[in-house]
């Protein structure tokens, strides 16, 4: 996560494409530097760093087929 506004709006980047997502359904408090898995225009998870890096991998591996 890049950026956090007071609208609980957030700014995520994905494979160098930002994107603003919406923060009002997250079930736990995130900060700046948290990776976050998003949906439709909302994240909905925190997930660790170590998950993260797998999932981009996978998506990336899923648009080079």
């Amino acid at each position: 996560m890049l950026e956090i506004d007071q609208d609980n709006m957030a700014v995520i980047d994905i494979g160098g494409v930002r994107r603003e997502v919406s923060l009002d359904i997250m079930d736990e408090p995130v900060a700046v530097g948290d990776f976050v898995l998003c949906h439709a225009g909302f994240a909905i998870r925190k997930v660790d760093e170590v998950d993260a890096e797998e999932r981009l991998a996978l998506l990336r591996e899923i648009l080079e087929a």
